[in-house]
């Protein structure tokens, strides 16, 4: 077989790890006198990580983060009602695992979504499938999808995710149609896969999303059911970062 036709096989068999390395994974090999079978186990090992990380690469971009943020990146200094510990434990997919849903609460800048987004990137790198998108936003999809004569593909879509990250809850009002479409999501996904919500309002005060009280406690009651709720406490981060981009500046006047 001559080059071309062997670049043009592992091509047809989509081994393009293989592909991209054999030839210099060859020389080494050469050099290092290497049995058939060591150069055989170095280009699967090659094609297995290409393969892993064009799947995460996959899995980060059907996930529609806003933006891209690492656990690492949030700093917890000040920060009351959560830790690094807490993060990292939720990091490692146990609680997908169990279908059970996680609460960001807290006021404005704390850094709910940030640590959302963080999160569900990490979970994006150990191969789960997670969407991240407003409630609002969502919720316009459901009522689009019904609208439509749509909405038990939308459920059926919705299913192939460990993980939906709804971001801020309540930010914006909702129409009765609405609310109800984001109850029979909640009941849908109830026991079954995850939720992460971030939201600046106390369950006690979700009736300003499902407009009445009823609904309202039997949203909460299945939320709340099998979730770790986390009340995040601190300055706001953007103030935080005002001040020191305000003293970087007087301090680069002295």
């Amino acid at each position: 077989m001559t080059h071309e036709e062997l670049v043009g096989s592992l091509t047809y068999l989509r081994l393009s790890g293989m592909k991209r390395e054999y030839a210099e994974l060859a020389r080494i090999a050469g050099r290092d006198n290497k049995t058939y079978e060591q150069y055989l186990s170095l280009l699967v090992e090659k094609e297995l990580t290409s393969r892993q990380e064009a799947k995460i690469k996959r899995l980060l971009k059907e996930a529609r983060l806003p933006f891209i943020k690492d656990l690492e990146s949030y700093d917890y200094s000040g920060v009351k009602g959560i830790t690094a510990r807490e993060v990292n434990r939720l990091a490692t997919g146990e609680f997908l695992r169990k279908a059970q849903n996680v609460v960001f609460y807290g006021t404005f800048g704390v850094g709910k979504t940030h640590l959302a987004i963080a999160l569900a990137k990490a979970l994006c790198e150990r191969k789960y499938r997670c969407l991240f998108i407003g409630t609002s936003a969502l919720i316009e999809g459901l009522l689009d999808a019904k609208n439509k004569l749509s909405i038990a593909a939308m459920w059926k879509k919705l299913d192939t995710y460990d993980l939906i990250v709804c971001d801020e809850l309540g930010y914006l009002p909702q129409t009765k149609e609405g609310a109800d479409l984001f109850f029979q999501f909640i009941a849908h996904r109830y026991e079954r896969k995850s939720l992460l919500i971030t939201t600046n309002l106390t369950y006690s005060e979700w009736d300003k999303v499902f407009l009445n009280a009823t609904t309202t406690a039997a949203a909460v009651d299945r939320i709340i059911h099998r979730c770790e709720t986390f009340n995040i406490a601190s300055d706001s981060w953007r103030r935080k970062e005002a001040i020191k981009a305000t003293k970087k500046e007087e301090s680069s006047k002295e």
